[in-house]
């Protein structure tokens, strides 16, 4: 491999490799999209052609497109070792990740692997009414989320990160996870479900690449589970996000059996492993 930074003149190959299998790369598509601040893009060239690329972020995130596989593994090892932001954690497709592994000098100390999934707009039936007509008998809104609900949503999307998120409670901050909400609330589609006034449970995107969004932070109240509650937000989600694009994708745990279950009577179907690791945690 021969990494270089990319520059305005490859943003036009950079998004056609991209866009070849966007679902395995949507967190880095969307950066590349937006021209997300602080975040620095490398590209490996052959001929011309574009064949890896990695998205390396002011936290430490770094994404990598490799479907080729790992390649020259110094010359991945010495980019890895020049980023201007420590390596914290890494996440993408299993091959990709896995190459990141093998050119940093230590081993990651957390590793979790996912399913990646997709739907795509052809392939969506659309929500089921019965679903939604007994969410609203019981009193149940689904309404998108808007900046101004922040703080009526925070109890919810901090049950959600450290359910679902957090590796260490200790590092949670209240502060960082509300930062993170209005800037997702701000940025991305996002929904909840809600009686009373009260939040119950939620779906947005965390990624809108050119073609393809992904999906993050689904999420039902302990109490609340079991009531069909996720997959209606889900429904209202995906109406919305194929509004504007072809496909959605998104990954889950493998061990989370009842969220694979909704996902695949949603329609999604299994891409392959996704995985993300973490250095220091």
């Amino acid at each position: 491999m021969s990494w270089r930074p990319a520059s305005p003149a490859d943003r036009e190959r950079l998004v056609e490799f991209l866009c070849r299998d966007e679902s395995s790369c949507a967190g880095a598509s969307a950066r590349v999209k937006a021209g997300e601040r602080g975040c620095t893009v490398w590209v490996d060239e052959a001929a011309g052609a574009i064949r890896g690329a990695l998205v390396a972020t002011p936290s430490g995130l770094v994404l990598p497109v490799l479907p080729e596989g790992s390649g020259d593994r110094a010359a991945l090892s010495a980019l890895l070792g020049s980023l201007r932001v420590p390596v914290h954690s890494v996440g993408g497709a299993e091959e990709g990740v896995a190459a990141v592994e093998r050119a940093m000098p230590v081993t990651p100390s957390t590793r979790i692997e996912y399913r990646l999934m997709r739907l795509a707009r052809t392939s969506w039936t659309g929500p089921a009414a019965h679903a939604s007509a007994a969410a609203a008998e019981e009193g149940v809104r689904v309404r998108r989320s808007v900046i101004g609900e922040a703080a009526l949503l925070f109890p919810l999307q901090r049950a959600y990160e450290l359910e679902e998120v957090v590796i260490d409670p200790a590092l949670f901050s209240d502060a960082a996870c509300l930062k993170l909400l209005r800037q997702g609330l701000r940025r991305e589609l996002v929904f909840h479900a809600s009686r009373d006034g009260c939040p119950l449970a939620k779906a947005g995107t965390n990624a809108r690449g050119f073609g393809v969004d992904q999906i993050g932070g689904v999420f039902t109240l302990a109490s609340e589970r079991g009531k069909g509650l996720a997959r209606i937000v889900m429904a209202a989600l995906l109406e919305a996000i194929f509004a504007e694009k072809p496909a959605a994708c998104l990954f889950v745990k493998k061990a989370n059996a009842p969220a694979i279950a909704l996902y695949e009577r949603l329609g999604f179907a299994t891409l392959g492993g996704y995985v993300i690791s973490y250095y220091g945690i």
